[in-house]
């Protein structure tokens, strides 16, 4: 297996005094996608926040491509490659879809920011026919694809989701979830995913991450872990 892009080492964090990761180690590798899985409450989504730069960390360190990015500031992980799609408030929502890619593209010179949002609305060609619609008029799964498109407008090297299909329909959610899994397999990105349906992420993903209680309780292979009843039942209500 190459280097890894990605390692996490020995990661305690939380919010203020308030610990939620205890002493949480992982790698990420090129242009695979790790399925973040676990309980609710188990750290899952406060995992990303923490390599992102977004909680309190007590311990540990974040290295990016052999640079310690552990304490740098969210804009700075932006810049450098980093990209971070929380669930909620990922659009402006008050903007319509062009005015968003344009705000995504800000720090782009004209030529290059017209071009990289042409690329990216020829990935979500639905988001073309609704250019000057209001991002809260969007639908859910039109939204979530719109701040896909806006993140993927900076071309980062790794894109942390956080549960890009909660409160989705089945079918949408499905649709979402291959688009996900075209920016591996196309555009060569390294995806990680935190989602809630464990069997769909843990399908799509080429490797898993386990939390259980703010520390990690596997990582390996995705379909090792499909396989594995015992933690399947315990953990993630798999059948």
């Amino acid at each position: 297996m190459s280097q890894p892009i990605l390692v996490a080492e020995a990661l305690s964090s939380g919010y203020g005094k308030f610990q939620v990761l205890f002493d949480v180690s992982f790698r990420v590798y090129e242009n695979e996608i790790l399925a973040v899985v676990g309980p609710n409450g188990s750290g899952k989504s406060t995992l990303l926040k923490t390599v992102f730069g977004l909680t309190t960390i007590y311990s540990g360190s974040v290295i990016y491509r052999g640079r310690d990015i552990t304490r740098l500031p969210p804009y700075v992980k932006a810049r450098i490659g980093v990209a971070y799609l929380p669930q909620t408030d990922n659009v402006f929502a008050e903007l319509t879809v062009k005015e968003n890619l344009l705000m995504a593209a800000y720090t782009l010179e004209e030529s290059e920011a017209r071009d990289r949002i042409e690329e990216v609305l020829n990935l979500y060609p639905v988001l073309k026919e609704r250019l000057s619609y209001k991002a809260r008029s969007l639908s859910g799964g039109e939204r979530q694809m719109l701040a896909l498109a806006m993140t993927l407008v900076r071309r980062p090297d790794i894109i942390m989701l956080d549960e890009p299909t909660a409160n989705l329909a089945p079918v949408v959610a499905r649709h979402l979830l291959k688009k996900i899994s075209m920016l591996r397999d196309e555009m060569k990105k390294t995806i990680v995913l935190v989602e809630q349906n464990a069997r769909a992420a843990l399908e799509l993903g080429d490797r898993a991450l386990l939390m259980v209680s703010g520390r990690v309780s596997y990582e390996g292979p995705s379909e090792s872990l499909l396989q594995d009843v015992e933690l399947g039942k315990r953990y993630l209500g798999l059948r």
